[in-house]
């Protein structure tokens, strides 16, 4: 396909970062977007483990050091995300006034569960979140941990909205091993299954070259 019809389906704007990157040279610009494409694709699976992971493990240890299900609704700066969550949950599926928690945990951002690691949670969730990663290294304090977390979330939130991820390698092999460290600390298992879905390190060394 000509560069001019691949540049009004993808949008000039969209590939601009890409022309910056190359001096305006579009074969190459055109060439790095499709590895950005891919490399995006090959992180999916380890995105999609640390999400769900994060959430469940989270969600089983406040549980248990609640002795609630709804725990969520005890964080005060979630709450109206809470309520909303719950009055769509209504309406869409014409339910009761109880919900399951199972159906209000699969409707969280990823947003809310970085969230808990604030400043402003610590006193209040710090201690059942810990349980959450029973791997965890002792060293790292929650603030380190908070930032890791939300390091992936830009991450997750970039890809999942087709933007470049690739511009900054260094930031980007960072962010691969932040997911790494979250995953040990949570199960250690869980990244030689998370690795054997992705080529991620491939492709990342032929975006170095």
């Amino acid at each position: 396909m000509q560069h001019e019809a691949l540049s009004v389906l993808i949008s000039e704007q969209r590939l601009s970062t890409y022309y910056k990157m190359f001096h305006g040279n579009k074969h190459k610009a055109f060439e790095y977007y499709q590895l950005n494409i891919q490399i995006a694709q090959s992180l999916y699976p380890m995105l999609l483990h640390t999400e769900v992971s994060l959430r469940n493990l989270i969600h089983h240890s406040c549980s248990i050091h609640f002795k609630n299900d709804h725990w969520f609704e005890l964080c005060a700066e979630q709450r109206d995300r809470i309520l909303r969550i719950e009055s769509t949950i209504r309406k869409k599926n014409n339910l009761p006034n109880i919900i399951l928690p199972d159906a209000i945990i699969a409707e969280l951002t990823i947003g809310f569960w970085c969230s808990l690691f604030n400043k402003s949670n610590a006193r209040y969730f710090w201690k059942p979140l810990q349980y959450a990663f029973p791997y965890l290294d002792h060293s790292m304090k929650r603030e380190r941990l908070s930032l890791k977390l939300n390091h992936i979330r830009r991450l997750r939130n970039r890809i999942y909205h087709y933007e470049p991820i690739c511009n900054d390698l260094e930031i980007l092999w960072q962010n691969y091993l932040n997911m790494i460290d979250v995953l040990k600390a949570l199960n250690p298992e869980l990244i030689e299954w998370a690795k054997a879905l992705i080529n991620f390190e491939q492709l990342y060394k032929k975006a170095k070259k």
